[in-house]
């Protein structure tokens, strides 16, 4: 179960990424996406073991895939994901949402 402060980072993460969509403005990187991706998904306890490896030609899903497997590769738990997820997402609000 995610802790309180990892939720409300969500929040915020995706309420800015709609403002900005909707203004038609840049947002955080590809790198700094693929991170909150990858910790968002250990930090709630989904299973790599289960994922479905992307087709050749999925850029975007091989990406996320590998970022994700690199993440659990390097041992990471969910609480250290939910932490490493909370820090990058509070670096992106203040770098973006303005």
């Amino acid at each position: 179960m995610a802790g309180a402060k990892y939720t409300e980072t969500y929040k915020n993460v995706s309420t800015m990424g709609e403002k900005l969509k909707a203004a038609g403005k840049q947002g955080p990187s590809n790198d700094e996406q693929l991170g909150l991706y990858a910790y968002a998904k250990v930090a709630e306890g989904k299973d790599f073991g289960a994922a479905k490896k992307p087709g050749m030609f999925d850029l975007t899903g091989k990406a996320k895939y590998n970022k994700w497997k690199e993440v659990v590769d390097a041992g990471t738990t969910q609480e250290q994901a939910e932490d490493k997820y909370v820090e990058l997402g509070e670096q992106v609000v203040a770098k973006y949402d303005k």
